[in-house]
């Protein structure tokens, strides 16, 4: 008998409940069945509507290595009609745009659809072990019993589980309970003030000096800090940006008023998008009538799992700023670990629990802080500071490789390194600077006394 069987096995007519059907949810409802488990997924919107994609709030994602580890450990292949494999990064600054690798390896693919193509294998490869109920509100849960009560447009549904797993995302019904039920279980969350909108950039290829290969790059406008667009590419080779803006400052949502205020924004700071165009008047009445987004929330938990039945994954337990590009990829990546732990530990919850938190909680605090930090490659926070160290450390590295390694954040996307090893490593970089700095301060002032005796 092989491992995979023995999880099977100790897993056969074990009853498991997911509260949440976005990407974190359905993988973990594959990851659930390819070990035997009963899953039942419930979902509050009544559908995965094949237009959400074209929903002007819908947004792109870029999965990179631990989102894809995560896919294909459950044996998921995206849609290659639907999804965008990435050949590079086009950053466009006032001196041009150039294509770097950046992005190289990673898939670009909407949020929506990843979530409907994970529901998709799972009523196709798995019809006998996941149900999906659409429509359902989680009312309560009655943790000594494992009861969990959801509510419909028409009655009320109780099932019971010997796993609940809550993916129900940034503002948790099931944390929610959580805190409420258990002493010593809180939460903290922290708001991203910087604010965003989604606009439709029209076809890459079509802006100035434009390749035929930018359909198929990341596109950043990072010189117009804290002014920015973040641009993912669409299969049919158009833009969907993320306009990001600051919320006090010279240039706000809230001063962007009118038609002609869109087009003197896009004229001043985004000169390439329309290539000198006038702004369609359907493009900025879009961006005018969308409600403002908040920039995202970092999410940080006491536990991941509270006694040995439910269990937190995904932006339910540990949500973090765009900052990093690393949501959807931290949240599917804990969803593998979890199923990886559990396979190990042949389905004992009382162990396998408990071990997913102790594995998992120091990567999800990691990078939740980092996060918060400016780390990575958007500077929209206007951390001047933490590029300047991380410019150092480049030059460092060049110069002297011996004595000092590449910045820390360019493993951020490697997932064989885990987030808290990342950020241990950043604070010792740090460190290395800060002892180049004193070093050369004490130089200087050793240097000016020694002149000054001999004046």
């Amino acid at each position: 008998m092989t491992f995979s069987d023995i999880a099977e096995v100790s897993s056969h007519n074990k009853r498991a409940i997911i509260v949440g059907g976005g990407p974190a949810g359905t993988l973990m409802a594959l990851a659930l069945a390819q070990m035997n488990w009963n899953v039942s997924v419930y979902e509050r919107r009544d559908s995965y509507s094949q237009n959400d994609s074209t929903n002007r709030r819908s947004y792109n994602i870029v999965l990179f290595a631990r989102g894809l580890m995560a896919l294909k450990h459950v044996g998921v292949t995206l849609p290659m009609e639907e999804s965008v494999f990435l050949k590079g990064n086009v950053r466009h600054t006032t001196k041009g745009a150039k294509k770097t690798p950046g992005f190289s390896e990673a898939v670009s693919v909407n949020r929506n659809i990843l979530a409907r193509h994970l529901f998709q294998e799972g009523i196709t490869r798995f019809p006998e072990h996941i149900k999906y109920y659409f429509g359902h509100r989680l009312e309560a849960i009655d943790f000594p019993q494992k009861l969990a009560t959801f509510q419909t447009d028409e009655n009320e549904v109780s099932q019971e589980f010997d796993l609940l797993v809550g993916a129900d995302g940034v503002f948790s019904t099931v944390r929610e309970i959580m805190v409420k039920q258990f002493e010593g279980f809180n939460c903290h969350q922290n708001l991203d003030e910087m604010t965003f909108k989604i606009c439709q950039l029209g076809n890459a290829t079509e802006f100035a000096n434009a390749t035929e290969d930018w359909g198929k790059c990341f596109h950043t406008w990072p010189s117009t800090q804290p002014v920015t667009i973040l641009a993912p590419p669409n299969p049919n080779g158009s833009l969907t940006g993320v306009l990001i803006l600051p919320q006090k400052g010279e240039i706000t949502f809230e001063k962007i008023k009118t038609e002609k205020d869109v087009e003197a924004l896009f004229s001043a700071k985004f000169p390439d998008v329309f290539s000198g165009k006038p702004i369609p008047q359907e493009f900025a009445q879009d961006l005018l009538e969308q409600k403002v987004s908040f920039g995202g929330i970092t999410t940080t938990c006491s536990a991941l799992n509270v006694g040995d039945s439910v269990v937190l994954v995904g932006d339910a337990a540990h949500s973090v700023w765009a900052s990093l590009g690393q949501g959807c990829n931290v949240a599917l990546e804990s969803c593998r670990i979890l199923a990886e732990i559990l396979a190990a530990h042949n389905g004992n919850l009382k162990t396998a629990l408990p071990a997913y938190n102790l594995a998992r909680k120091p990567d999800t605090d990691a990078i939740g802080r980092m996060s918060e930090q400016g780390f990575g490659g958007n500077k929209r926070a206007g951390n001047t500071l933490f590029f300047a160290k991380t410019i150092a450390l480049s030059v460092f590295h060049k110069l002297l490789p011996q004595f000092f390694a590449k910045p820390a954040l360019f493993q951020i996307n490697k997932a064989d390194v885990g987030y808290a090893e990342i950020e241990e490593q950043w604070k010792a970089q740090e460190r290395q600077l800060w002892g180049i700095g004193i070093g050369l301060v004490a130089l200087v002032i050793a240097l000016l006394i020694v002149w000054k005796a001999r004046v």
